[in-house]
């Protein structure tokens, strides 16, 4: 099944045009031919051109094809959330570790002159959620970020971490409760912003074509697992995307906010850190477990990213 959504109209509509069954007040149920669970549908209208939409656990039947699109003159932005519990495993002595649990996406920004090709398989269970709203939303209630955050860059990426997970569950949980709802929402909008303010601007790269963030995707979940080995070389991911280490690099950045090495990094420093507050491994263990010749390197390496010692947490 293919499905053509433009981010500058109503994407209920777009989506219940292909996909829906029976009617419901404030959204639709998954057609029975098209998916599984009688998936609801739902959406909620905020004031001030705010749009939240929670697409309910399902499993297509089909493939689905979507096409992706926001005009360059769009006033409109979409948060794309893939709140899916995709899930990879590694055992570790007796414990069983999880990561990329929110894969094969996170959190997607999608800004004017995008274009994304995207084909969920069919059987895998996927669950989604969606905020629409148009950029004055950001002047309105983010008056400080505005200077730092890119709202004509056609598209960045952010990890779901512990808080705006929770923050999910949260709207999720309160969609029938407006206010509360809303109060969630703005909450997530306002921590996300704060992540994406800190991205870092590519250079000479203003806009990546479909195939060009399809390939920087895939490679991309190379990096994102923590406990992963060795991992294949600058020049080889360059070379797997089908381009120059510098346009690679740049690309990435575009839409990780880091250069490659760098987001690589931060996924392990990040896991290393959530272990260690959760007290389910100790330095030692965790230098090992991340490939570390010796603890002292572990210690330095994180006390260089966090800024204190692993010790401390």
């Amino acid at each position: 099944m293919k499905i053509d959504i433009c981010i500058s109209e109503n994407v209920n509509l777009q989506f219940k045009d292909k996909m829906g069954g029976q009617e419901l007040e404030n959204g639709f149920v998954v057609d029975p031919n098209v998916g599984t669970n009688n998936a609801r549908c739902i959406y909620v209208e905020f004031p001030g051109n705010l749009e939240l939409y929670h697409f309910g656990s399902t499993q297509f039947r089909e493939p689905l094809e979507m096409h992706t699109t926001n005009p360059p003159d769009s006033k409109w932005l979409l948060i794309h959330i893939n709140l899916s519990r995709f899930s990879q495993q590694k055992r570790i002595g007796t414990d069983t570790i999880y990561f990329q649990r929110n894969l094969p996406i996170g959190i997607l920004f999608c800004g004017p002159g995008l274009e994304m090709n995207t084909v969920i398989p069919p059987g895998i269970e996927t669950e989604v959620l969606s905020i629409r709203f148009q950029k004055d939303l950001i002047k309105a209630y983010l008056p400080g970020l505005r200077e730092s955050i890119d709202l004509n860059r056609h598209i960045a990426y952010e990890d779901i971490d512990e808080e705006l997970s929770a923050l999910l569950v949260h709207i999720v949980n309160t969609m029938d409760n407006k206010l509360s709802c809303h109060a969630h929402l703005l909450n997530f909008l306002s921590h996300f912003f704060e992540k994406l303010s800190k991205h870092q601007k590519p250079i000479g790269i203003d806009k990546l074509h479909p195939e060009d963030l399809q390939r920087i995707m895939e490679i991309s979940t190379v990096l994102r697992d923590p406990l992963a080995g060795p991992i294949p070389s600058l020049e080889e991911l360059s070379k797997e995307a089908h381009m120059g280490i510098t346009k690679f690099k740049e690309s990435f950045k575009m839409v990780f906010g880091l250069a490659p090495l760098q987001y690589r990094n931060r996924i392990r420093m990040e896991y290393a850190r959530e272990e260690l507050m959760n007290k389910k491994q100790t330095v030692s263990e965790l230098s090992y477990t991340l490939g570390y010749s010796h603890p002292s390197n572990f210690t330095a390496a994180f006390k260089r990213f966090y800024g204190k010692l692993p010790s401390s947490l």
